[in-house]
């Protein structure tokens, strides 16, 4: 794609936008380009550098807003409306006269400028719905909805009424929050990393003295065992003035020794006593419809517990009284199982009823990674959890406890989805023999009750099992890293750096973007495991000089408390590239060197970057062949791995791209 740059200086155009683009056009038809070829582009947002995207100069504070209309007198009059609006930089036609780019200057309402990509990307997409609202209201125009990359350009286009303001004025851009844990901090976390989301002890304690005072007063008024029907619709009516629970008070009623009734009368009798009119209206005064959706939804209000498990992409449920067990997967079977209770009750729903519940967003979503970020509570600052744990692996690398720490912080900080430019890219690759308890170590990072979101391995061969790791799971251990191929370290190098996923749903053939969740970590007992010069700063080697200490407890709650309070206040979880040129160059000692690099070494020497030490690859074979056989001279491909590993000086002569080397003297 060709990018066009539009010059730029504190947010305003140097010259006047109408000769750029004309001049532009002018130049594209004189060379017949403008049928059948791609257009030029325009990127307003930002200004980069020779690296490309990677490479971010400056950050404009520019938004593009774009309405269509097959109308080319409506385009013509929303671009007249869009003028007179104080934001608007500029309002040009495309083309073909169906779109209106409407350029917008915007700005942080409190004034601060971004402190990173990521949080300037945030601003123009609440930027982008914010003035959307404005310049519908004011010009009447019909957006295109867009999702705002840093990279997004539109084409190059000549528009004679096309006008700059350079006085416009900066749109406030109120920042909402976005914090995912927002909505999770009401769990508790203990020190083990258990959530505990039922009732306190004090409230357990409360609930269960009121219902033996019920019991005890039913028992009083009906002392004869023969009138234990009696006693139980006494014990329901005391239960229900109390405001108990229904299924707690049977549950608790179903385990008491002076009632022998079977289930079913127990739960009939407290039915009988908690059924109520919804909102003043009589079952009677429904259509059967009506009944039975409301039946259900009472049904599952009074028995279970549901949430939708939105990692596992499951529903999950419970029973609801008050025992507070494990929650388990609601299976077909156990559907079935429920469904045959409700009839049991007298329910007139079919199966089909109630999976369109189970199945609908009436069941509220759940989010069990950050549940427990949520509940972890506050960070004492009394201690380094996070560089302890690190020193928990014997090494001899100084700077493992800072790197682990940095790398846990951008674990933590892709699960609340804090960066959404590129995902966690870097992997701790743990080397050491076997007994050293390195996957002991990799799967204590996460606390016990998210083991089930962590993996062992990943199998390569199966593209869709990939995507929906990277999607499902937190930390996946990518264990004897030294036994996967190449071409599996190779699909390895490309996941790490994607951002989002594309998932395909359970019962269903559509695809949907998911955002990353997935972190890497690697254990290896082969002390040179990097054959990938290029793709060795994804990779943190250390190598173990004894057996990682697991002993004693792991206060999970103020590592990952610590974790969430440095993300909140600032505190870098991405490697920058200091930090990379650092990593590659301690991971030197661990790259694998091969028969051609020794042939290459005691064969040439790296030489002043002079035309007369100027070598194509082909040159290169072609003294490789005097010292090796045909079939161990490398391709062209692998040569160029090989000296670009070796640091070898390359460039271009007279457009011909080349190394520069000397043949060593005999």
């Amino acid at each position: 794609m060709k990018i066009t740059k539009v010059t730029m200086k504190d947010g305003v155009m140097q010259q006047p936008v109408t000769t750029t683009l004309q001049a532009e056009a002018d130049r594209m038809h004189r060379e017949n380009m403008l049928s059948g070829r791609e257009l030029p582009k325009l990127i307003f947002s930002a200004t980069f550098g020779r690296g490309g995207f990677e490479e971010v100069k400056q950050l404009t504070g520019l938004l593009v807003l774009t309405a269509f209309s097959d109308s080319e007198q409506q385009i013509g009059e929303w671009q007249r409306l869009a003028m007179q609006v104080p934001y608007t930089v500029l309002a040009y036609r495309s083309l073909n006269r169906h779109k209106l780019h409407i350029v917008v200057r915007v700005g942080f309402a409190d004034g601060h400028e971004a402190s990173s990509t990521a949080e300037y990307l945030q601003m123009l997409r609440q930027a982008q719905q914010q003035t959307a609202v404005i310049y519908q209201s004011l010009a009447g125009c019909e957006w295109m909805p867009e999702e705002l990359q840093m990279n997004s350009c539109y084409a190059m286009s000549y528009d004679p009424l096309a006008q700059a303001n350079e006085e416009a004025q900066f749109f406030p851009v109120v920042l909402k929050d976005n914090d995912l844990l927002s909505t999770c901090r009401q769990p508790y976390v203990d020190d083990n990393g258990n959530v505990e989301d039922g009732l306190t002890d004090e409230e357990r304690e409360h609930m269960k003295e009121e219902y033996y005072t019920c019991l005890k007063k039913a028992l009083e008024e009906h002392p004869n065992q023969k009138d234990q029907e009696q006693a139980l619709c006494t014990l329901a009516g005391y239960c229900h003035q109390a405001h108990l629970e229904e299924e707690a008070s049977v549950r608790r009623t179903l385990w008491q020794w002076q009632f022998r009734e079977h289930e079913d009368i127990v739960r009939k009798i407290f039915r009988a006593a908690y059924a109520r009119n919804y909102q003043g209206k009589a079952l009677s005064q429904m259509n059967q419809k009506e009944r039975i959706a409301r039946s259900i939804r009472d049904f599952f209000n009074r028995r279970y517990q549901l949430r939708y498990n939105e990692v596992k992409q499951i529903v999950e449920y419970r029973a609801n009284d008050q025992t507070f067990y494990p929650w388990k997967p609601l299976d077909d079977r156990e559907l079935r199982r429920i469904a045959f209770e409700d009839m049991l009750e007298g329910g007139q729903a079919w199966l089909v009823d109630i999976e369109m519940y189970v199945r609908s967003s009436f069941v509220k979503r759940y989010n069990p990674i950050l549940e427990f970020l949520g509940g972890v509570g506050t960070w004492d600052q009394k201690h380094n959890y996070i560089e302890a744990y690190a020193r928990r692996l014997k090494t001899d690398y100084a700077r493992w406890p800072h790197f682990f720490h940095r790398w846990l912080l951008a674990v933590v900080a892709q699960a609340m989805g804090k960066n959404r430019d590129y995902g966690n890219s870097m992997v701790p690759l743990l080397i050491g023999t076997q007994a050293m308890k390195k996957s002991t170590f990799c799967k204590n990072i996460l606390p016990y009750s998210l083991r089930e979101y962590y993996m062992d391995d990943i199998k390569m061969d199966n593209a869709e099992q990939v995507e929906r790791v990277l999607g499902r799971m937190w930390l996946v251990n990518i264990d004897e890293y030294n036994a996967k191929t190449e071409r599996e370290q190779a699909k390895i190098k490309r996941l790490l750096t994607e951002k989002d996923v594309q998932m395909r749903k359970m019962r269903s053939d559509q695809y949907v973007m998911t955002p990353r969740l997935c972190s890497f970590i690697a254990t290896t007992n082969d002390l040179r495991p990097l054959t990938d010069p290029s793709g060795s700063r994804r990779y943190l080697c250390v190598e173990m000089t004894g057996q990682a200490d697991m002993s004693g407890d792991i206060n999970y709650r103020q590592m990952y408390a610590q974790a969430v309070w440095e993300i909140e206040h600032g505190e870098q979880y991405w490697f920058d590239n200091d930090d990379e040129r650092e990593i590659m160059e301690h991971n030197a000692k661990y790259e694998l060197s091969t028969s051609l690099d020794e042939t290459l070494n005691n064969l040439f020497i790296a030489a002043p970057r002079t035309k007369e030490h100027f070598m194509t690859a082909t040159d290169i074979q072609h003294h490789l062949s005097n010292v090796l056989m045909k079939g161990d001279i490398p391709t062209l491909s692998k040569l160029g791995r090989v000296l670009h590993r070796q640091h070898i000086p390359d460039g271009s002569q007279n457009g011909i791209r080349g190394y520069y080397l000397s043949l060593r003297k005999k």
